[in-house]
């Protein structure tokens, strides 16, 4: 009989051990302490934290981007005597007007196309030889 007992307390003594519950090795297992579990702390319930408030990205609108690619093409000297005009829709920039070479057609959608908020760019600029 005293075999039985010690084989199923055994197991229990096994799974008490690893669950982080060490005996001491005078207390001895006792079938009261067996049928009665260990109270388990209970851990706090971690709440997720709120996720943080990034700022907004500024909303670039259709005349920021206007005034944006315009500037550019004013900075550039590869690009004088251009005439442009810069008409956006949408993220959508349509260059048109007159320009004096095909390498400033290039150029001047480069301009465009490098611009934040631009998702496209129609270039309807004509080359106007001399």
């Amino acid at each position: 009989m005293r075999t039985k007992s010690l084989f199923t307390l055994l197991p229990l003594a096994f799974i008490l051990a690893a669950c982080g519950r060490v005996e001491d090795e005078s207390t001895p297992i006792t079938r009261a302490a067996v049928e009665r579990p260990a109270p388990m702390a209970q851990a706090p319930v971690a709440q997720a934290p709120a996720p943080a408030q990034m700022p907004l990205p500024e909303a670039l609108t259709d005349a920021a981007i206007t005034n944006r690619i315009s500037s550019a093409l004013r900075a550039d000297p590869a690009m004088s005597g251009a005439d442009v005009s810069i008409n956006t829709d949408k993220g959508v920039v349509v260059l048109s007007g007159t320009v004096r070479s095909h390498e400033q057609t290039g150029v001047a959608s480069a301009h465009a196309q490098s611009q934040d908020g631009v998702l496209r760019v129609d270039n309807h600029l004509r080359p106007q030889y001399s």
